[in-house]
């Protein structure tokens, strides 16, 4: 059954085919902008999973922006990318970034020839200028991070700036502008940022004026309904220079279609050159009848790990959940195997831990305390029932109340992660068994991510512990310091869960200043995932995969695990790196 509705939807996306009804086809376009009109063989259609909110609104310093549409992938570029097949921290728009050996300095030399998108020379006064921004406007998104470490950046020469920080940090690139996870700082064009009056409300979008203006290989051409069409730009600084070639796509239709099964159609269709994540049903759907399409892996389970550890997220500000027997009981309702097996189909493993279970993470892994990890492994309702009637509940109905008013604990979810979305719904349904009403509410992503910085939630579906992937201090820091008040943005978009306690906090702010190997990272870590994982501010689920499949109908030389030159994760800011390496396959 499920085969013949895929089959049907295909052929209704078929009847769509490639033509998008674009008015370009009525006018004459000339420049980047007669790409617009490129036949669908020099074209990459990349999947979207979410619909296209703030369609106007491209300024990547405001939250809720659309630059995740193509632009922070293909537009705006990064000073540096980590390649975590490799290991390596690739320079990009920068030659090289060091610091001093107190980690209170690092000086950035960028490579001499990049340009913005009107051709003016992208130099330090752009660097300086961006950052300088930043620290001024408390609204920007990495006000508060740049007011904590950054104490000036000053100007050398034209392709060379110092960064003079408050306090030691050595990860200070790697955080913060290498592709580490998605999130970089982008440069921003101070040609143009100069002359705004307001940069909070400034929207950064005007298309005949090259807005938003950016370094990279694409620029914006058009938006239409969940469509954003990017053109390649001919006089990119990565191709001029002999830095890269230049990609062969002469445009980029970023792309949102509907739920799952119509992405699947539109898949098997080759209306997709590559999706960003789905589930195994629908892999094996596309692959059964579209042998143009590839895994990254060829078998069992072909996903890729994802770095980012899946949780529930908990709110301390809203009660009963700001206490640690009651976020137990939830830990021991929780059946992660069941999640596993339901909402991955199998296709991740059981380790619940706050960051990626990868071979680099194994040292402070294995500092988790035993008893609490065998905790998490699998559920104790009986242990779960002795918490509540210790605490004055009863079940009536079917349902655990107390003082008459029942028990309830709702999830919201992103409309764009149908996997965080999948791991709710398992978990609702297993707290709705043992007694606790549980819902799940589905909401667009800006809402989503709005309620969460201002602490508009119960609980929800998240990665938000991210971090992490080669030691400890990013995914501990992410639930470190003092809560902000509801209603109220997170400093530096820190501890949404509003918990806090001050020996952890303390812990992770002495982690953060020691370099990279120090032998006291390790004990330090074991006392505050002693502290974390009794006090479980929120509750690991699993570990999270990521099914990316490609076409090879149009475009050859994704990276796979046969082919491991890059990641292969087309929403993150590394796609830059996939997009100037595939060729056309015929």
């Amino acid at each position: 059954m499920r085969k013949v509705m895929y089959v049907l939807l295909a052929l209704m996306v078929a009847g769509v085919g490639f033509a998008r009804g674009t008015p370009e086809d009525e006018v004459e376009l000339t420049g980047p902008m007669a790409y617009l009109n490129a036949p669908r063989e020099n074209t990459l259609v990349v999947d979207k999973p979410g619909r296209l909110a703030n369609a106007n609104n491209w300024n990547p310093r405001v939250p809720g922006n659309a630059a995740g549409w193509g632009m922070a992938q293909l537009g705006f570029e990064s000073l540096m990318i980590m390649n975590y097949e490799t290991g390596e921290i690739m320079p990009w728009l920068a030659e090289s970034f060091e610091g001093s050996s107190d980690s209170m300095e690092f000086t950035l030399k960028l490579r001499p020839g990049i340009t913005w998108f009107d051709g003016e020379p992208m130099t330090a006064d752009d660097v300086v200028h961006s950052i300088e921004l930043q620290l001024d406007i408390e609204g920007f998104g990495s006000h508060f991070t740049w007011k904590e470490w950054i104490d000036r950046v000053e100007k050398v020469d034209d392709l060379t700036v110092v960064f003079y920080l408050n306090k030691p940090n050595p990860r200070f690139v790697l955080d913060y502008f290498s592709v580490k996870i998605a999130g970089t700082h982008f440069i921003l064009p101070k040609h143009i940022w100069e002359n705004v009056d307001d940069p909070m409300t400034f929207q950064y979008f005007d298309i005949d004026n090259m807005l938003p203006m950016g370094t990279g290989p694409y620029m914006l051409g058009r938006i239409s309904t969940n469509e954003v069409f990017l053109v390649r730009n001919d006089d990119w600084w990565g191709y001029k220079t002999g830095f890269s070639k230049l990609p062969e796509p002469e445009l980029v239709i970023i792309s949102y279609v509907g739920t799952e099964e119509v992405r699947t159609a539109t898949a098997i269709d080759n209306g997709f050159d590559v999706m960003e994540d789905i589930t195994y049903g629908a892999w094996q759907a596309i692959q059964n009848q579209n042998p143009a399409w590839e895994a990254y892996y060829d078998d069992f389970p072909y996903a890729v790990p994802d770095p980012c550890a899946r949780l529930i997220g908990i709110n301390h500000a809203v009660e009963p959940w700001g206490d640690r027997d009651m976020r137990w009981v939830l830990n021991y309702v929780m059946d992660r195997q069941q999640i596993i097996d339901i909402a991955y189909e199998g296709t991740t493993t059981l380790a619940p831990y706050f960051w990626p279970s990868y071979a680099s993470m194994d040292p402070y892994s294995e500092l988790i305390p035993q008893d609490k990890l065998e905790a998490m492994m699998s559920p104790d309702l009986e242990r779960a029932e002795e918490i509540l009637l210790s605490k004055g509940y009863s079940k009536v109905g079917g349902y655990w109340q107390k003082d008459g008013e029942r028990l309830t604990f709702e999830i919201q979810t992103a409309e764009s992660f149908s996997e965080l979305e999948r791991i709710a719904d398992v978990y609702s349904e297993q707290l709705q068994r043992f007694g606790i009403d549980a819902t799940k509410v589905k909401l667009a992503d800006a809402t989503f991510y709005d309620n969460s910085a201002f602490g508009n939630y119960t609980a929800n579906s998240q990665w938000f512990t991210c971090g992490s992937v080669n030691e400890p201090w990013a995914t501990l820091n992410t639930m470190a310091g003092e809560p902000a008040p509801i209603g109220s943005r997170p400093a530096g978009q820190q501890n949404v869960y509003r918990w806090y306690n001050e020996r952890y906090t303390e812990l992770v702010d002495e982690i953060g200043v020691l370099p990279l190997g120090d032998p006291r990272i390790r004990e330090l870590t074991r006392e505050a995932l002693e502290i974390l994982y009794d006090e479980i501010p929120a509750l690991p689920t699993a570990q999270a995969k990521k099914l990316i499949p490609n076409n090879f109908t149009y475009w050859s030389n994704w990276p796979s695990a046969k082919n491991p030159y890059i990641s292969p994760w087309c929403w993150w800011t590394s796609f830059v790196v996939v997009v100037t390496n595939i060729e056309k396959a015929n």
